[in-house]
């Protein structure tokens, strides 16, 4: 094989551009000695880039065999960020952690280095999460435009038939849609931190003293604030539906499991935001 046919192999295999391969096979000498310099070189490039700032890049979703991963894949430039190879990187880690491969950020480690020194900025995976219902349940993500907002829902059925059908389908659709544009934080009312519920109180409280309202009149007062603004803004059942806000979400949910056949349940949701 002539030089011209081992750089374009070179190329082909690793990524790296013309003249680092070039370089490479003049240092290494045979095809597997270059990718050792390459691999080495994109170690080192790796190392000088870890410190620079990374905040740009996308959100990605991936699906496999039921379970779902959600990741925020950054890089220094939105010019990267928009290019196809970071977004393959971007849909090839997610997908890794929906199968279980990449258990934590760390894991995608050699990935990424191969990637800085083929797209020349620091590249850093810094968050993911998966789920992976234990029964019969459904996992769906949504990526808003641009990909810069993600979020994942999952739920749970009493059947694998409904957990299929269209009904559940379009709920975990919506769900989404509402995550990503409301960004509830938590599930349920259940799920509000007491310490969280506790400080609103407290500032409930200091606002209507310094309104001069008698102390009586607390209780009652703080309790219809704290439902209109605390459980109806950060707590997703709570949630009036984007769509049409004189509908709850947990109606939505009420109304889905109708037409399932069968009581839906949401059990979890996440929802990331580049840079948040």
């Amino acid at each position: 094989m002539d030089k011209s046919a081992m750089i374009l192999e070179l190329r082909q295999k690793t990524g790296a551009g013309m003249m680092d391969c070039k370089k490479a096979l003049d240092e290494g000498g045979s095809l597997d000695g270059a990718i050792t310099v390459l691999r080495k070189k994109g170690q080192a490039d790796a190392a000088k880039r870890s410190a620079r700032a990374t905040k740009e890049g996308c959100v990605a979703f991936a699906s496999t065999s039921g379970a779902g991963a959600l990741i925020e894949l950054n890089c220094e430039t939105d010019f990267v960020a928009r290019t196809d190879d970071f977004k393959a990187l971007a849909d090839s880690l997610a997908g890794k952690v929906a199968s279980g491969e990449l258990k934590a950020p760390e894991d995608a480690a050699a990935q990424l280095t191969t990637a800085v020194a083929k797209l020349r900025e620091n590249i850093t995976l810094r968050r993911l999460e998966r789920f992976a219902p234990a029964g019969a349940g459904l996992t769906l993500g949504y990526i808003h435009t641009g990909a810069r907002v993600g979020a994942m829902v999952e739920l749970s059925a009493p059947t694998a038939e409904a957990a299929a059908s269209p009904a559940a389908l379009e709920l975990a659709k919506e769900l989404n849609l509402q995550i990503a544009g409301a960004s509830p934080r938590y599930l349920n009312r259940a799920a509000a931190p007491a310490a969280d519920i506790e400080k609103e109180k407290e500032i409930y409280a200091e606002v209507l003293r310094k309104e001069g309202k008698p102390e009586a009149s607390f209780p009652k007062i703080i309790e219809g604030k704290l439902n209109k603004l605390f459980f109806q803004a950060f707590c997703l059942l709570d949630q009036m539906w984007q769509r049409d806000p004189k509908i709850p979400v947990a109606q939505l949910v009420k109304d889905a499991s109708a037409k399932a056949g069968g009581p839906l349940e949401v059990k979890r949701f996440t929802r990331y935001q580049l840079g948040e």
